[in-house]
C-alpha cells in the first residue's frame, strides 16, 4: 500500500453523552476484527441537536507522512457512491475515472493521517452500508505552492473577525475593516474568494497586498478544521503568505459539542495550525481573542478567555511565532472607556435605531462588535503588524499615519 497501513475500526459502544462537567462525549473508536470490504457510515445527533456526529465502520488507512501536500492515487471499486475523508475531513476535488482510479490532494496537517473511503448517506437516511474495496493506494509528495507576486494575509477566525453584508449593520468583524489601515485603501477591491464554500469569505485586494478574510461565525479551532475550512485555506495559500489565527470565543462553549475544546485541547489544535503552516512556508501569527464586554454589575473588566490566551503564549515561545495580544489590547481599551461608554464598541442598539436590518428591534450583545469597535480593534492589529519584524514585507504597506 506504499506507506499506508490498513486496519479496521468500529464504534460498538453507545455515546457516553453529557458528563457531570457539562461536556458531551460521542462514541469511541475501537479496533475491529477483519470485516472484508463492507463499510458502514451512520449519523447520530445528541439530544439538544447542537452536536451532529458521523461515524465510519470498516477499513481505514493510516499514512505516516510530513505535514505537507500529497497527490493520492487509489484503485477503488464500490457498490455505492462514496466520499474520501482525511482525519475526519471530507476531501474536496476528488476525481474518479471510469476505470476506478481515484485521485485527490491530501493536505496533511500532522505526521500521521487516517484516510477512509466511506459511503455517502443519501437524503432521508441516517445509516448506510456499501461494499468498498481499495485495491491499491499510493502517495506522491507535492512541492510547496510557490510565492505569488502579491502577498496575502489570511484571517482565520470566528464572528468577531468575519465580514458581514449590509443587512447586519452595525455588526462588523475587525477583519472586515483591517484594510482601512493599509496604504492605498482608496483603491481596495472587494470580492468573494475563489472556490469558497461560504459567502462571508471575502478578499480585500490592495495595490500592494491582499487580505483574505476566511473567518466565519460559530467556529472554533476544532470545528474550523473538521468542516474542511482549513483545508480550503491551505489550497489557496502560497509560500510566504501570513495567516492570523484568532480562536477562543466558541472553543470555550461547553453547550456546543461540535465546537468545544478545553484549554489543553485548544493548544493541540493551535499547534496543528502552526505546524501545518510552517511546513508549507506560511507565516503563522497567533492572535489572542478580542475581549468580551464583561464588566457586569461591578463595572470591572477581567481578561476574557484567560486560559486559552495563556496557551497561545506558550505556543508562541515554543515555536518562535508572533503573538498579537489583541486580548490584552482590547482589555486596556475597555478599561480606559469604562463600563457604560464601552457599549459603543459592541452590538448595542435601541429598537428602531437601525431600520430594515437584522437589528431593527434592537440588540444588546457584549460579544460581537459594532462598526466602531471593529475599527478600533482592527487598528490595534494593524499596529502589531507594523511592529512585527518577521512580517516587514507586509508591514511596509501599513499606513503609519492611521495607526
Amino acid at each position: 500500500m506504499n506507506g499506508f497501513k490498513e486496519r479496521y475500526i468500529a464504534y460498538p459502544g453507545a455515546a457516553e453523552g453529557w458528563g457531570s462537567d457539562g461536556v458531551y462525549r460521542p462514541r469511541r473508536e475501537a479496533d475491529a476484527d477483519a470485516c472484508g470490504s463492507m463499510c458502514r457510515r451512520f449519523r447520530e445527533r445528541e439530544e439538544t441537536g447542537w452536536g451532529v456526529y458521523e461515524y465510519h465502520e470498516g477499513k481505514v488507512y493510516d499514512f505516516d507522512c510530513e505535514p505537507v501536500d500529497y497527490e493520492i492515487t487509489a484503485a477503488v471499486s464500490a457498490s455505492a457512491p462514496f466520499s474520501v475523508y482525511a482525519d475526519g475531513v471530507k476531501v474536496r476535488g476528488v476525481k474518479m475515472s471510469d476505470d476506478g482510479i481515484c485521485t485527490f490532494t491530501l493536505r496533511a496537517c500532522g505526521t500521521r493521517v487516517t484516510v477512509m473511503f466511506s459511503p455517502d448517506i443519501p437524503d432521508g437516511k441516517e445509516d448506510v452500508s456499501a461494499d468498498i474495496e481499495v485495491k491499491s493506494i499510493t502517495a506522491v509528495k507535492l512541492p510547496r505552492i510557490p510565492a505569488s507576486r502579491k502577498r496575502t494575509v489570511f484571517l482565520v477566525s470566528d464572528s468577531t473577525v468575519q465580514s458581514y453584508d449590509g443587512y447586519y449593520y452595525p455588526q462588523t468583524g475587525w477583519g472586515e475593516v483591517l484594510h482601512r489601515y493599509f496604504a492605498d485603501d482608496d483603491y481596495v477591491r472587494e470580492y468573494r474568494a475563489e472556490d469558497s464554500t461560504y459567502s462571508q469569505c471575502r478578499v480585500y485586494e490592495l495595490p500592494g497586498v491582499k487580505i483574505e478574510n476566511r473567518s466565519i461565525g460559530g467556529r472554533s479551532s476544532r470545528s474550523f478544521f473538521l468542516e474542511g475550512k482549513w483545508d480550503e485555506t491551505l489550497s489557496r495559500a502560497h509560500e510566504g503568505d501570513a495567516v492570523l489565527f484568532q480562536f477562543g470565543h466558541n472553543d470555550c462553549t461547553k453547550a456546543r459539542p461540535n465546537r468545544y475544546v478545553n484549554a489543553d485541547e485548544y493548544k493541540e489544535w493551535m499547534r496543528m495550525y502552526i505546524v501545518s503552516s510552517k511546513a508549507r512556508g506560511l507565516r503563522p501569527v497567533l492572535v489572542s481573542p478580542v475581549m468580551r464586554r464583561n464588566c457586569g454589575d461591578g463595572g470591572e473588566f477581567t481578561m476574557s478567555f484567560a486560559d486559552y490566551r495563556e496557551k497561545l503564549t506558550e505556543l508562541s515561545a515554543e515555536y518562535g511565532v508572533p503573538m498579537f495580544d489583541l486580548g490584552g489590547a482590547s482589555l486596556d481599551i475597555l478599561r480606559s472607556l469604562g463600563c457604560e461608554a464601552s457599549k459603543k464598541l459592541y452590538l448595542h442598539a435601541e429598537p428602531g435605531e437601525y431600520e430594515g436590518g437584522a437589528y431593527e428591534k434592537g440588540v444588546a450583545d457584549d460579544t460581537h462588535l459594532s462598526r466602531r469597535g471593529a475599527l478600533l480593534y482592527a487598528r490595534e492589529v494593524a499596529k502589531m503588524l507594523a511592529a512585527e519584524e518577521s512580517l516587514s514585507d507586509i508591514a511596509t504597506y501599513i499606513d503609519r499615519g492611521r495607526v
